[in-house]
């Protein structure tokens, strides 16, 4: 038993009071050209802003403060595709773990040197996120090391619901909370804290429609792989959503959108021009959703979160 349905808010509260010297209160901030585009009020919650730029530190903070020193003593590995490598090299600096990061062959260089420069020993393999997986798991049977799913955990999980927490905490009753969706992680942090302190607020999830497992997983009610996967949103570019995770969006989650990869160049363009904020693609496929969505069933206010902003500078300028 995981435990993670039982959760209040006080028990919301303990968790961020565990971590609270570890991660950011980021801000939720109204953008006023999406509210005057959508004739809605229109919150971003600027995970971007985040400790390693990103919300994966929440999951991986809680994570290593409640792993037994038999657990972390030989050191602690994962795969990612960047934010998650980011965050739980940084959560295992500041407990003096030693971490090592499997990455795929085509993760952003601004996401490798960030995972280095908070002393993770990374290495290169496989094509896609869920092929490092492999190499992750074959490491730590081989070297008796600590894997550390990116989001299939409860203790993941519980550490990214400060995330809703602090959503929820300061935009008073959302219509609706637009979540991007990798493995899963976060958006079962969030609709989990949803549940006992706004049960109204509907969630709705969004994928790369090139790489659209949970929608397609809830879709055939049942964990699916895909067989390809195409998105140069890397931070949600995931075959296979979590076991766990699976299990919570199909209950907590209202609907999922899918989103090409020109509207999230789009949407990228026009929340940094527009309300001045830098994401990456994966960050901005939920602003992308909602032209997706039919925003006329919400009367409140809607939340996009901003999942992360570590964008190589590259990428930067053939957007612009």
């Amino acid at each position: 038993m995981t435990g993670l349905e039982s959760l209040s808010k006080a028990d919301l509260v303990d968790i961020r009071t565990d971590i609270d010297h570890l991660i950011l209160k980021t801000p939720c901030i109204y953008s006023e050209s999406l509210s005057l585009k959508y004739g809605q009020p229109i919150y971003l919650k600027m995970e971007n802003l985040q400790k390693t730029g990103a919300f994966k530190i929440r999951g991986n903070s809680y994570k290593i403060k409640n792993m037994a020193y038999d657990e972390i003593k030989n050191g602690v590995v994962t795969a990612s595709s960047g934010n998650h490598g980011q965050g739980l090299a940084l959560a295992a600096e500041i407990n003096k773990v030693d971490a090592k990061v499997f990455v795929p062959d085509k993760t952003p260089e601004v996401k490798i040197k960030k995972i280095k420069s908070y002393g993770a020993e990374i290495e290169i393999k496989g094509r896609t996120y869920d092929e490092a997986v492999g190499y992750a798991v074959k490491f730590a049977e081989e070297n008796n090391y600590t894997y550390i799913p990116s989001f299939d955990d409860p203790d993941i999980i519980k550490g990214n619901t400060t995330l809703g927490l602090e959503i929820f905490s300061d935009v008073e009753s959302p219509s609706l909370v637009v979540v991007p969706i990798g493995g899963g992680g976060g958006i079962s942090g969030i609709s989990i804290a949803r549940n006992c302190m706004s049960q109204d607020t509907k969630i709705y999830g969004v994928e790369a429609s090139g790489a659209s497992s949970m929608k397609i997983s809830i879709a055939n009610n049942k964990l699916t792989e895909l067989e390809n996967i195409n998105t140069l949103a890397d931070g949600i570019k995931v075959a296979k959503p979590g076991k766990l995770t699976f299990e919570i969006a199909r209950k907590n989650v209202s609907k999922i959108v899918t989103v090409s990869e020109e509207e999230m160049k789009a949407a990228f363009k026009e929340i940094l021009t527009g309300s001045k904020v830098l994401a990456e693609l994966a960050g901005t496929s939920a602003v992308a959703a909602l032209d997706k969505i039919d925003l006329s069933k919400f009367d409140g206010p809607i939340v996009c979160v901003i999942t992360g902003g570590n964008i190589d500078e590259n990428l930067v300028r053939e957007l612009l």
